[in-house]
């Protein structure tokens, strides 16, 4: 099927893929390309694919959803960091009333959410278990929103607020932007249009020191491996298993750490696991800088969910 150069220039914008023009002329793939480069070459145009694989994704100016790295510097000062929330719509867990509390009487330099705000559970590509009944996404993103106010709200006003995506989160920008890629740029399409003021990069780095992030390394020993591959601190959520460790070498002092979930490990958005037991345990992490360097983390931990007791330096705590 023949065509002018401006027939194909216009349905080459249109379609943005070379393999969809080629079956609208009739045309193999290869020459397909090779009038594409033409074209451009005499006219002094880019004809652009939107193609996965495409270089043209780089060659136009492509732009990530999250930007790598969120810098922040702090001399002398606290970070809080929770990770593995799966908020359910309306309820509070022991683990996330005592991180407010903390907020209110720490006063931290800055707190930071490391992914899976929300579990999502019906935009999930995993099956439906019998008749579970989980919250909608419009109940889940409400009170996401809602929750991560109240830690702005109580906090100093200098606290900085940071958030890296996980897995979970990622559920709903995934599942709009593939099945409704005309919505680009929409002002809702995208989960941090809903939870503004607090930044979003894949992971944070803070004093060039320590990294903090959703996942890294996977296995019983992510964070040792996590520490040891960096080169410098590293603290991430996803397994929930809250523990540090230490690595010394003949630079000093570092620690891996996992903070741990926000939610309760027994918690109704788990029941996957068929009531199976579980190395977790719910909790957060401390981090503490003195004159810019990051001394040993500490870990608050759920001592009594039941009891609404956490364990902090020593003592056990009623929040």
């Amino acid at each position: 099927m023949k065509s002018s150069d401006d027939e194909f220039v216009d349905a080459f914008r249109k379609l943005q893929s070379v393999s969809e023009v080629a079956k609208l002329f009739q045309m193999s793939e290869r020459n397909a390309h090779q009038r594409r480069r033409q074209i451009e070459k005499t006219r002094g145009i880019k004809l652009l694919s939107a193609a996965h694989n495409s270089v043209d994704r780089y060659d136009s100016g492509y732009e990530a959803s999250f930007p790598d790295f969120q810098h922040v510097e702090i001399k002398n000062g606290l970070v809080l960091a929770g990770s593995d929330w799966h908020l359910v719509p309306g309820h509070k867990t022991t683990v996330h009333r005592a991180f407010l509390t903390m907020v209110r009487e720490m006063k931290p330099a800055a707190v930071f959410d490391l992914g899976d705000l929300l579990d999502f559970s019906q935009i999930s590509r995993h099956p439906r278990i019998g008749w579970d009944k989980g919250p909608n996404v419009k109940k889940e993103v409400e009170w996401a929103g809602d929750c991560l106010d109240e830690i702005k709200k109580a906090g100093p006003k200098a606290m900085v607020t940071k958030r890296t995506p996980g897995n979970h989160d990622l559920r709903f920008d995934g599942i709009l932007a593939n099945g409704n890629p005309h919505f680009d740029g929409v002002k809702g399409f995208a989960l941090g249009d809903h939870l503004p003021g607090w930044g979003q990069s894949w992971a944070i780095r803070v004093n060039d020191q320590l990294t903090l992030k959703h996942r890294y390394k996977g296995g019983m020993h992510s964070p040792f491996n996590n520490t040891l591959w960096s080169g410098h601190s590293y603290a991430t959520g996803h397994q929930h298993k809250q523990q540090v460790y230490p690595l010394t070498d003949e630079r000093g002092d570092r620690w891996g750490v996992d903070v741990g979930c926000m939610a309760s490990t027994y918690g109704p958005t788990f029941n996957y696991l068929e009531a199976a037991p579980r190395n977790w345990r719910s909790g957060f992490a401390v981090f503490t800088f003195v004159e810019g360097k990051l001394i040993p983390p500490e870990l608050v931990t759920v001592w009594d969910e039941e009891a609404g007791t956490i364990t902090f330096r020593g003592q056990i705590i009623r929040v």
